[in-house]
């Protein structure tokens, strides 16, 4: 298999566009089809959203959205360049950040759209790989009615309909 791998530094949720467009290139190599390449996108977009609010008041802080095409699929690997200081080390940062910022939405529409996930205890990176070996409509509609099963019960606790 021919190693891919490629990178995006990106500084800012304003620099989104960015990652709409290196994805695209990417599963366009591939022939990614729209489904999957819908649930890249927002995956890897929640992800970088992830490490952007847990250092909010770090001016300074770059992201680097990195891709690799491994055995297993695509892998995207998100790297905070930065950190926010005065964390307790002693505790798991990520842990402490979730139940700070509320982030436990985020991660759950990440884990409903990939195959696998790995975040450091640190807060500093997260992985995510999509399986392409076998990708089918199938799998995709499953992670469509999840999601969508989501925002159902959330508009219920939201709305009390």
């Amino acid at each position: 298999m021919k190693r891919d791998f490629r990178e995006l530094v990106i500084s800012g949720m304003t620099d989104i566009a960015k990652i709409e467009w290196f994805i695209e290139e990417i599963c366009d190599s591939y022939h990614i089809n729209n489904e999957y390449f819908g649930n890249i996108l927002l995956a890897t977009n929640e992800a970088v959203g992830i490490l952007f609010s847990l250092n909010d008041s770090d001016k300074n802080c770059e992201v680097t959205v990195g891709f690799n095409r491994s055995q297993k699929g695509l892998e995207f690997t998100i790297n905070l360049n930065c950190l926010k200081p005065g964390f307790n080390e002693s505790e798991d940062f990520l842990d402490q950040e979730i139940r700070k910022h509320k982030l436990s939405r985020d991660i759950f529409i990440i884990k409903a759209l990939i195959d696998e996930i790995a975040i450091s205890g640190d807060g500093k990176s997260i992985r995510i790989v999509f399986y392409i070996s076998s990708i089918n409509y199938e799998k995709s509609l499953t992670r469509i009615t999840e999601l969508r099963k989501y925002w159902k019960k959330r508009e219920i606790l939201i709305h009390g309909k």
